[in-house]
């Protein structure tokens, strides 16, 4: 009996480990997707500037008389 207690004493520490673990990686994973989105959204930003950007040069390339 007392073998068996002392088994499940061990079980419940583990299990509180993986507890914690888990909810450290959950809250990374959290973390990573917050940061991946915001890396998504400066990449929108970055593509959307670089066409303003190349339409500004066709149309400063289209105005001849200008250079």
């Amino acid at each position: 009996m007392q073998s068996l207690l002392k088994r499940c004493e061990n079980l419940e520490k583990k299990m509180r480990s993986l507890k914690l673990n888990l909810a450290f990686m959950n809250r990374k994973v959290s973390e990573q997707t917050k940061h991946i989105e915001e890396l998504q959204k400066q990449h929108e930003e970055m593509r959307d500037e670089k066409e303003r950007l190349l339409e500004e040069i066709d149309r400063i390339l289209s105005e001849p008389d200008k250079m």
